[in-house]
């Protein structure tokens, strides 16, 4: 009897173990830890971008920054991609406004009113200096301005002149003689366009009148103003360049 009880036992046993197997099979298996979690088992949005199942939500904050969606196979990286495209967006609008993408960055970026230290080399006149430079205000000018002091100009081809007015103080051991330190101001206006210098030959312009810097010593200053025209109406930024590359700024100054 006693051996019998102990068979009936033993085949209770292994039924249980068999309903405990059955009801941990692959229909209702745990999630393995590190392979996604509640997010792996839950069924893709219909509808959903492919791919944004896993970086939805760092996704929609990249979207914020102006980027497109993100490419199919985002899912594994789609919060780091959206970070890096909300960063991008985040950059260009800060740069300077509305189209102010092209204007080109500046190793020292100041409001208008606030000095900027530039480094300035004239070969021919073999100067070498350092300037304080204080762009001080930027104007929007007109033809009339020119007609009414009796200047040509030529043709401006429907451009706007600016005025640019600035402050320069030479911080540097060298005499400014026989340079034009106001030469390597340029402007930019609101679709990143670059602006062309205006010269008068005849006399120049009461309303912008550019500075001289014959003998200005160290510590010394001056006050002026340049001529830059623009295809657009409205500045963005006014830089100066850099002393090899062109295309590049030292300084710039927005409002």
């Amino acid at each position: 009897m006693r051996s019998y009880t102990t068979k009936l036992t033993v085949a209770a046993l292994a039924a249980a173990t068999a309903l405990s197997l059955a009801a941990c099979g692959p229909d209702n298996a745990d999630t393995p830890a590190g392979t996604g979690g509640a997010t792996g088992a839950a069924p893709a949005q219909t509808g959903a971008t492919p791919g944004a199942a896993a970086g939805g939500a760092a996704a929609g904050d990249g979207a914020a920054g102006g980027s497109t969606a993100a490419p199919s196979g985002a899912a594994t990286g789609g919060a780091a991609a959206g970070g890096a495209a909300g960063g991008a967006g985040t950059a260009g609008a800060t740069g300077g406004g509305a189209g102010a993408g092209s204007v080109p960055a500046a190793a020292t970026s100041v409001k208008i009113g606030q000095p900027a230290t530039v480094d300035f080399a004239d070969k021919t006149a073999k100067v070498t200096t350092k300037l304080e430079i204080t762009v001080t205000g930027v104007e929007v000018g007109s033809v009339q301005d020119f007609a009414a002091a009796k200047l040509s100009v030529g043709d401006l081809g429907g451009r706007t002149p600016m005025y640019v007015s600035y402050t320069i103080k030479n911080l540097g051991d060298a005499s400014l003689s026989f340079t034009a330190p106001d030469a390597k101001f340029v402007l930019f206006d609101t679709t990143g366009k670059k602006g062309l210098n205006v010269f008068t030959a005849a006399a120049p312009l009461p309303k912008c009148t550019g500075a001289k810097f014959q003998g200005l010593a160290k510590g010394a200053e001056v006050k002026g103003c340049t001529i830059i025209s623009t295809p657009g109406n409205t500045p963005a930024a006014v830089g100066y360049t850099d002393l090899v590359d062109p295309l590049k700024l030292q300084a710039s100054w927005t409002k």
